[in-house]
């Protein structure tokens, strides 16, 4: 197991902190509050339990015995969906309340994601 996880360190990575930022926001009833009209929706515990469902078939695809190249781009895809979404979501968040969201950790993360994408094998043998 520990041989799986240093062969893949920034899919480990990446696995724990979608998990984290979704049970951050399965927390947080009150995260987003803009735009005003879907803040009831984008706070329901289904977005957070997206991220954590996500970062668990990361880790998942880190130890599975095999790691098919199909699974790592359907799952790197949705990373990058989900980050892209929740960046976007806090920049203009940002940009029309005036309260400043971390969207430029996220930014980073997106950035952090697409280039994992990039590199990763997608190939199977």
């Amino acid at each position: 197991m520990l041989n799986k996880i240093r062969d893949h360190p920034t899919h480990t990575a990446l696995a724990i902190g979608m998990v984290a930022i979704g049970l951050f926001l399965l927390i947080n009833d009150h995260y987003f509050i803009w735009p005003p009209h879907y803040s009831d929706w984008l706070n329901d515990d289904i977005v957070g339990f997206l991220f954590v469902i996500d970062g668990l078939g990361i880790g998942g695809w880190v130890l599975w015995e095999t790691q098919p190249a199909i699974a790592n781009r359907l799952l790197l895809t949705t990373t990058s969906f989900l980050m892209s979404f929740l960046t976007i979501l806090q920049l203009l968040t940002s940009i029309s309340t005036g309260i400043y969201t971390s969207w430029i950790s996220n930014a980073i993360i997106t950035a952090f994601v697409l280039i994992l994408a990039r590199r990763s094998d997608t190939r199977d043998d």
